[in-house]
């Protein structure tokens, strides 16, 4: 099973620079994207789902469009043109979970849950904490409690961007960003309980001391700038973390550089 996490930041940006053709030549089994920053019917028009059909069913009738062969879960919050996240699976989960029941009160459409028989994947899009630092706290705050009790019945796999680098290794410039959210103390040891609920860095096992970021400035990409200027501000943000209670193994984790958005994929390969 490859399962991408990607933070395309505006599905309608993304769109514009071909990224449904990226979907359609990689033909991978699950998409979770995260910051759609558009409507659901901006969205849907976007994957050509425009029909007024059940998010439940699957899409129109069965042709020669791989698109259309996905069943698409859409939570594009009620903040216009901000937030949000979607699904594509090629697998009808068993069941779909808008938000974090019972724990968050998720207006901007930051989690969704799919559900297999011993696998439930969490897509979720952490606030950045330059301006909300407190709602931060309190998102993955509820983040651990739903993660903690998902665990207790699935294997679970929570992808996304958590706008939270883990470890020195996980910037280029820890010094320098020691009081910049993304990197302050109180918000790496809030990622660090997560990971002690048993939780695994799926990148971070695999490749335990490699540099390699999944976020990147936009203008650290031009390559008119002096060369000291490419690595100044890169951080690995993005993760896929997974309790595994029914021996599914890791064989792959790649942030492959694409032209799609600020944020590398984070692609993960697992095999039971």
């Amino acid at each position: 099973m490859k399962i991408v996490s990607y933070n395309i930041n505006g599905i309608r940006a993304a769109n514009k620079l071909g990224i449904i053709d990226w979907i359609i030549n990689t033909n991978y089994d699950i998409y979770c994207f995260q910051e759609i920053r558009a409507n659901e019917t901006i969205t849907r028009s976007i994957f050509s789902d425009d029909e007024q059909i059940s998010i439940f069913e699957k899409n129109g009738t069965d042709n020669s469009n791989i698109i259309d062969k996905y069943y698409k879960y859409y939570n594009c919050g009620n903040i216009p043109g901000y937030a949000g996240t979607m699904i594509l699976s090629k697998i009808k989960p068993n069941r779909v979970e808008y938000g974090m029941k019972d724990f968050f009160e998720d207006e901007e459409g930051r989690v969704t849950t799919i559900y297999f028989q011993d696998l439930a994947i969490v897509n979720a899009y952490v606030p950045n904490g330059n301006s909300r630092l407190e709602f931060k706290m309190k998102f993955l705050d509820a983040l651990t409690k739903y993660l903690e009790k998902l665990k207790e019945d699935y294997s679970t796999l929570c992808v996304g961007d958590f706008n939270i680098a883990n470890d020195e290794i996980d910037l280029t410039n820890p010094k320098e960003c020691k009081n910049k959210s993304v990197f302050l103390p109180i918000e790496r040891e809030a990622f660090k309980k997560i990971l002690s609920l048993g939780y695994i860095d799926t990148f971070r096992y695999l490749y335990p001391d490699k540099r390699e970021y999944s976020w990147r400035s936009y203008r650290s990409r031009q390559e008119q700038l002096p060369s000291s200027h490419y690595n100044a501000w890169k951080y690995r943000i993005d993760y896929a973390i997974i309790y595994n209670r029914n021996d599914y193994k890791i064989v792959k984790c790649e942030m492959p550089d694409l032209k799609y958005s600020d944020h590398l994929p984070v692609i993960l390969e697992l095999n039971k």
